[in-house]
């Protein structure tokens, strides 16, 4: 549309303009209105006056031409010079008039049912010679309630009258207009002043880079809209930060994690050839070189579903899956690792036939492979950070709308200022950066991708020192 490409200061304008040209031109009309209407009141208690004079003095004296004028100018002063007055008989013929009337006065039809109801008649008239507009009242002679047949017929020209209408007219015709284009122009300036801070806003957004981003844009002081949109982008720019310092420790972090492996490599290749060896110290080299390329491996491949299922392009292989029988794969698939650490693992029903109809946890529809790799990486990271001796529990519970599985151990637990990154990629409670523990810190994070495939959620709460709990929740409606 073509408004679309109009400013927007000048769209505001606009719309501001026309709605006041509509509410102006509501008030002109009715400012005309009302005065046309006293105007014309006045003109119709004036006529109507002089032909109740006219028909109380009929009884006192006979009426004749200059004893009716003199009534007239009674009740209209000088307001009108040239108001008339007429009488109609019996016959229906004018037996009187003043001598200003060149012809009779109309009677209507509609005045003559009126009268004969008693009531009398206001009409306006353009004259047929002159072209000028006149008003006119007809009163019906009463006797005793009853009209008579008589009427008495008095008017005035709407010269002044018109004049006075003209003048309103003109006046509204200039004002209006002169206070649209006024309150437009006004308009146009507080719309201006008002987008200034946006204009501010621009002009700030627009010299930031990605090594501006601690800065803020200033916020107004008043509480209104400009101050929460500020707000808002301030916001935003807090969190385009927050990406771009775990983009920088991300990169850091794979350039670290993949360095290691490859300086074990190049020192065990250059070590080898520094001389001749018997084969057994060859196959040890080989050995050692296999173990660090395998863990290189692990990270890529790693890094690589993390990237996928990120950007939602892992295939999900849905199924109804057997409670029971998926969390018995996952137990013996890390119970080595428990055994090896002397750390328990307890799981639903442990030890008790799963075959049992009491015990069976039922079924709920996932993609058991990828949903496996998350409570796997949860196990085996709370068996790494558990002492010897101690315990750890997978429990699967079936609220409303949702299935939860949580993962609770007794290591020693994650500090509060390490919470909300615990999930990003190579993130570790100890700033130290030991891999002495093991493990390449892509695990949490690719928990939290394959729950997101999911289209469920994960959480950790934690204090330090006793522990911690992850909580898996999968809504129902993606099983």
């Amino acid at each position: 549309m073509i408004l679309d490409r109009i400013p927007v200061r000048l769209r505001l304008t606009l719309g501001h303009a026309v709605w006041l040209s509509v509410f102006f031109a509501a008030i002109g009309l009715g400012i005309h209105r009302i005065v046309e209407h006293n105007l014309y009141q006045q003109v119709d208690a004036a006529l109507l006056a002089s032909a109740k004079s006219i028909n109380d003095a009929r009884y006192a004296k006979p009426l004749s031409p200059p004893l009716i004028q003199e009534f007239l100018s009674r009740h209209f002063g000088e307001r009108h010079t040239r108001p008339y007055a007429q009488l109609v008989d019996l016959s229906g013929k004018v037996s009187a008039r003043t001598p200003n009337i060149r012809v009779n006065l109309p009677v209507t039809a509609r005045a003559w049912r009126r009268a004969e109801r008693g009531l009398e008649t206001f009409e306006s008239f353009v004259g047929k010679r002159t072209g000028n507009p006149f008003r006119q009242v007809t009163l019906p002679v009463l006797q005793e309630g009853k009209f008579t047949g008589e009427l008495i017929q008095v008017g005035a020209p709407l010269d002044s009258t018109v004049h006075a209408l003209d003048t309103i007219s003109l006046v509204l015709w200039i004002a209006l207009p002169t206070g649209v284009l006024l309150s437009a122009l006004l308009g146009y300036l507080l719309t201006k002043r008002a987008l200034k801070p946006v204009h501010d806003m621009q002009l700030a957004a627009a010299g930031l880079g990605a090594k501006d981003l601690e800065q803020r844009l200033d916020l107004p002081p008043a509480h209104d809209e400009l101050r929460a949109l500020a707000e808002t982008f301030n916001g935003m720019l807090a969190r385009l930060e927050d990406a771009f310092k775990r983009l920088r420790r991300f990169s850091g972090d794979v350039s670290h994690e993949l360095r290691t492996p490859v300086a074990v490599l190049r020192a065990e290749a250059e070590l080898a050839l520094r001389r001749e060896r018997p084969p057994e110290e060859y196959r040890e080299a080989l050995r050692n070189i296999l173990t660090e390329t395998s863990q290189m491996s692990g990270i890529i491949e790693d890094l690589l579903l993390l990237a996928r299922a990120e950007s939602k392009s892992v295939a999900m292989q849905w199924a109804e899956v057997d409670a029971s029988h998926f969390i018995d794969a996952i137990r013996e698939s890390v119970q080595p690792v428990f055994d090896k650490r002397n750390v328990t693992l307890v799981t639903p029903y442990s030890g008790e036939s799963t075959e049992s109809a009491e015990h069976d946890l039922g079924t709920f529809r996932a993609s058991a492979g990828y949903l496996s790799i998350a409570i796997k990486n949860l196990l085996l990271n709370a068996a790494k950070h558990s002492a010897a001796g101690s315990t750890v529990q997978l429990e699967m519970i079936r609220a409303a709308g949702e299935v939860i599985f949580k993962v609770v151990d007794q290591g020693e637990g994650i500090p509060s200022e390490s919470l909300p990154y615990i999930f990003d990629p190579f993130y570790r409670a100890d700033t130290a950066r030991n891999r002495a523990s093991g493990g390449a810190g892509v695990g949490l994070s690719l928990t939290k991708a394959m729950v997101g495939l999911h289209s469920g959620t994960i959480d950790v709460t934690s204090t330090f020192g006793q522990g911690a709990t992850f909580t898996i929740r999968l809504p129902s409606p993606s099983f």
